[in-house]
């Protein structure tokens, strides 16, 4: 190599090495020096085999060369080195062939790049998290837990239209705590959003694997449930009335009054069900209070 080859070759940092077709080191740069712990002299009486390690040899053997043979290069190839006190160095390896079976070998040192990988793993999986983070802040009632009114719109939708395409039956159910606000205005706030926890608690452990829970704003909740008759659905919505009446919340009576709505034919859209059960909700209320109502068609009849 000439000197002014040389001098070229040492303002890069990055290992060089000449090889020949033997396979024998006849030039290595004052960077593989300096990280080998070998000196020049020393690196070239020494094999190729000598400074790299036993697994990279063996892909050397079974797969470098002959891809040097067909290609005449090979690119980003990851190998590991062995120093003159036997550490490892991972490096990068780029390497040409020429006519006379010569190789040209350019490495570097790949440890910040494995470190950059593993800092975009973590820096990937933050995302991730922060975005689970951020779809439940956008799907989640932040006090209860339950489904809020966003996820509740784009769930129940779905559920209806599987139960167009297979012609079974969903019912709606609106639950609202009775006097809510004499509650917040005589006991607290704090103890409001503690009614309003309990609440969805005992929704969501009377909940089908299948059936959604949400609390639509305020002191309201529904419930979607999927493949349920008149019957049971009347019967979910009484059984849930008479659970709050008869339970005593930190010594506290509460009651509920309840709106059913069932999918008809001709009505599968949850908007019209949710109206419906509003409906049922309304008469509740006027009637007293403290009551399960199903949807009649005449409810939303005006008043002659």
């Amino acid at each position: 190599m000439t000197s002014q080859l040389d001098s070229f070759l040492e303002c890069f940092n990055s290992g060089h090495l000449v090889v020949n077709a033997k396979r024998e080191i006849s030039f290595s740069n004052q960077y593989m020096v300096n990280h080998l712990g070998w000196s020049q002299e020393a690196l070239s009486e020494m094999s190729l085999g000598d400074i790299f390690s036993r697994a990279s040899n063996i892909f050397i053997d079974s797969y470098v060369y002959p891809l040097l043979i067909n290609e005449h290069c090979a690119e980003e190839l990851q190998l590991t080195l062995i120093t003159a006190k036997g550490d490892k160095i991972a490096v990068v390896a780029n390497i040409n062939l020429d006519q006379y079976q010569t190789t040209y070998w350019s490495l570097y040192g790949c440890a910040n790049r494995d470190k950059l990988y593993q800092e975009l793993i973590q820096a990937k999986e933050l995302l991730e998290k922060q975005s689970e983070e951020l779809l439940e802040m956008a799907t989640v009632d932040s006090l209860t837990g339950l489904l809020n009114r966003r996820a509740l719109d784009n769930r129940a939708s779905k559920v209806l239209s599987q139960a167009k395409r297979s012609r079974s039956s969903v019912a709606v159910i609106i639950i609202d705590i009775d006097f809510f606000k004499v509650i917040n205005d005589t006991y607290g706030h704090a103890l409001g959003d503690d009614v309003l926890q309990y609440l969805g608690t005992l929704l969501l452990k009377k909940r089908r694997d299948h059936d959604i829970v949400a609390r639509f704003g305020g002191e309201e909740f529904i419930l979607v449930l999927p493949d349920v008759n008149e019957k049971n659905a009347c019967k979910v919505a009484e059984a849930i009335r008479v659970d709050i009446e008869t339970t005593q919340f930190k010594g506290i009576s509460i009651t509920v009054s309840i709106g059913v709505s069932l999918n008809k034919e001709d009505n599968n859209e949850f908007d019209v069900l949710f109206k419906e059960a509003d409906s049922a909700l309304y008469i509740a209320k006027k009637e007293g209070r403290n009551k399960s109502v199903l949807f009649k068609p005449s409810f939303l009849k005006p008043a002659i």
